[in-house]
């Protein structure tokens, strides 16, 4: 038997119906989730991600299931369902894996969210920010969870990688300018690249309205020059795609 709707907070409500929904096997994903209740009636909204292939006539179906699944639940509830293909754009993937990993029990937020394709597929590295209070399995659990719900939202997303941070390093850090996004990102991409044995003396600097980025790479003292500055465009061309707000990059090539 249903809980009455006054034993429940909105929070239980919404957390209640996404689990169900992104439970359904068609369903991509649930975003824009609302939740009001008024008086003894429940108003429900939100935004289904659907795969891009599914002809019209099969998202409309699926919106009914997910509208029955929802009244199943909770009788009173008046819901408004909108559906929406899986985008292929960079945006729209970088939206849809915020929300997803934001909306996991355990999250306290996501940051430094970059996007690579790679053979026509989809890399996601994100840092997932967990409170302190949590244990090591709780945190790796979360994590773990966030992996899986953005790998199911889009086929597309071959690989993700979660990295772990507790809410208050972060800010700590971002404070005492230790750690900034543009490094962090730098650091995990030269690791893609073996040839590239260590980087440092990251620096971006700002001149008016334009930004200028600083870096010097270790590569292996016997790498041919020629190989070493491919690497080296291909560097560049990879962070100009993640941060086009940058004017200039300057890659200094040195012996490790």
């Amino acid at each position: 038997m249903p809980i009455p709707l006054v034993e429940r907070s909105e929070g239980e409500i919404a957390q209640t119906i996404r689990r169900r929904v992104e439970a359904m096997k068609d369903v991509r994903g649930c975003r824009q989730l609302s939740v009001r209740i008024a008086g003894k009636r429940l108003d429900v909204d939100m935004l289904i991600l659907l795969d891009t292939n599914l002809r019209w006539e099969d998202a409309h179906k699926i919106a009914l299931e997910v509208e029955r699944k929802v009244m199943n639940e909770f009788p009173r509830a008046r819901v408004t369902i909108h559906t929406e293909p899986i985008g292929n754009s960079r945006e729209s993937v970088w939206n849809l894996v915020k929300e997803l990993a934001e909306g996991v029990p355990g999250s306290r937020g996501v940051h430094n969210i970059h996007i690579q394709r790679i053979d026509g597929k989809l890399c996601i590295d994100l840092h997932l920010e967990v409170s302190a209070n949590m244990n090591v399995k709780q945190a790796h659990d979360t994590a773990d969870l966030v992996e899986r719900k953005i790998k199911a939202a889009n086929p597309k997303i071959s690989e993700v990688t979660v990295h772990i941070e507790l809410a208050s390093e972060r800010i700590s850090r971002e404070l005492a300018r230790v750690e900034t996004e543009l490094e962090s990102y730098v650091e995990h991409v030269t690791k893609q690249l073996p040839e590239i044995r260590d980087v440092h003396g990251i620096s971006i600097r700002r001149f008016g309205g334009t930004l200028h980025l600083v870096l010097h790479c270790r590569f292996d003292p016997n790498l041919n020059i020629k190989k070493a500055h491919e690497i080296s465009s291909k560097l560049e061309s990879t962070i100009r795609t993640a941060y086009p707000g940058i004017t200039r990059i300057d890659i200094h090539e040195e012996p490790a």
